[in-house]
């Protein structure tokens, strides 16, 4: 049994038992949309093969798909103090949704590639700064 609750400790899922709800909603939260995200990335993928791009650009297109979050959420979150957190938050909602137009209304390679580096396509960005916008504004 303690070795048990030793591995429980160690997961932190006491932790996450002991913590107050809000919390609990937040970390709930976070695992939807990042499931969500994966469910979309597979769809995603299969889109791009259903219309004939090759395995290899689509793996191509994965990549810069997280290079350019990564890149865009770093610009971003450098900026967030100076502009406002609100405002940047807004930003990456008009980039996501500039992005989901562009995917909805076009089939070409490189614009669908560079709507998903600008558009900022994964959760990652919007949750982690709603997290911090949540946090800090009590």
């Amino acid at each position: 049994m303690r070795a048990l609750t030793a591995a429980l400790s160690e997961l932190g899922l006491v932790t996450m038992w002991r913590s107050p709800r809000d919390v609990k909603l937040l970390c709930a939260q976070r695992f939807v949309r990042l499931f969500a995200y994966g469910g979309s990335t597979l769809i995603l993928a299969s889109y791009l093969s259903a219309v004939g791009i090759p395995d290899d650009w689509i793996g191509l297109f994965m990549t810069l798909t997280l290079v350019g979050d990564v890149v865009i959420s770093f610009f971003l979150t450098l900026f967030a103090d100076a502009m406002g957190r609100r405002a940047v938050l807004a930003l990456g909602s008009v980039l996501m949704v500039g992005s989901g137009v562009v995917f909805a209304l076009c089939g070409n390679y490189w614009v669908l590639l560079a709507a998903a580096v600008f558009g900022v396509i994964s959760p990652r960005y919007v949750c982690f700064e709603f997290g911090s916008v949540a946090i800090t504004s009590r």
